[in-house]
């Protein structure tokens, strides 16, 4: 049960839960300038727009790059940190979603073969989705994306309690959400998503999440349990600032959690993801990037 080999093997659980979350909130965006009228606060109708526009905000969000700088500290059962990794990372996106190359572990730059390998995994992705995106089509590619954050959304949570708000000096809509009590998971992504209460912040003219609340009201578990569980309670905020005047970007992620391993190995944490020097660029520079780099 000491062994640390097998405890921070509950740490993977982390992107998993991470990852089905920030799909959603990075899925939640809109194009301001077909934004529907400042008094709607019908929350199905909001989420609905921002899906139908959700094309036209992804090509945005490609255009850009930044960097990541991402803590985990692992703590013992007291809540004191037994360690602590840091991890800096190159971002760009593909169909708006993040893709991460390594460039730096507790402050210093990674070895030659590590970063190589990260290279080469990183290229392997860029082709992966290229030849994706050729075979399927755009339209394809993008309704499998939106089947899996917005519409999953709508379909597992009930929504209550619009409001309106403001956050970083811009006009927002507000609302809470929480399982759909007449709604049966039938996947392990509609498991987790209806597993979460907590408040969503909406820019009101660009249709776009600002910041994300929520927790687990209950455990999600992984193989049953068998594999790995995240305990009831972990919890996750996610904010975005604009770039620009164009689009919102990731700005910032905090998450907690408690999870238990192959029903043994026990495990409690806390995760912060900073993002910052947002630029524009090509994915082509990228790829020319690693090629000059073999």
């Amino acid at each position: 049960m000491g062994d640390r080999r097998v405890d921070c093997r509950a740490f993977h659980t982390v992107p998993a839960f991470l990852g089905a979350l920030l799909a959603l909130t990075t899925g939640i965006a809109g194009q301001q300038n077909t934004a529907p009228s400042r008094s709607s606060t019908d929350i199905k109708q909001l989420l609905t727009d921002v899906r139908e526009h959700q094309k036209q905000i992804d090509s945005l969000v490609d255009q850009y790059s930044c960097t990541e700088t991402e803590e985990v500290r692992e703590l013992d059962k007291n809540g004191e940190v037994k360690k602590s990794t840091l991890k800096e990372y190159e971002v760009f996106y593909l169909g708006g979603q993040g893709v991460r190359r390594q460039v730096k572990k507790d402050g210093r730059p990674l070895g030659p073969g590590d970063q190589k390998k990260e290279d080469d995994r990183v290229e392997k992705h860029i082709r992966e989705y290229e030849k994706k995106h050729g075979e399927e089509g755009e339209d394809a590619a993008r309704k499998k994306k939106e089947q899996a954050d917005i519409s999953t959304f709508l379909r597992v949570s009930k929504f209550t309690s619009p409001r309106r708000g403001e956050f970083r000096q811009h006009a927002v809509i507000v609302f809470d959400f929480a399982p759909n009590p007449d709604y049966k998971p039938q996947n392990k992504t509609e498991d987790l998503l209806h597993k979460l209460v907590g408040t969503l912040w909406v820019d009101d003219e660009a249709r776009q999440v600002v910041r994300l609340e929520a927790h687990l009201s209950d455990t999600f578990k992984v193989g049953g349990g068998l594999l790995a569980s995240v305990r009831k309670g972990a919890s996750l905020v996610f904010e975005q600032a604009r770039t620009n005047e164009e689009v919102w970007l990731p700005s910032y992620v905090e998450a907690h959690f408690s999870a238990r391993v192959l029903l043994f190995a026990n495990a409690h944490g806390d995760y912060t993801s900073r993002f910052s020097d947002y630029k524009k660029f090509r994915v082509e520079s990228v790829i020319v990037s690693l090629k000059n780099k073999k």
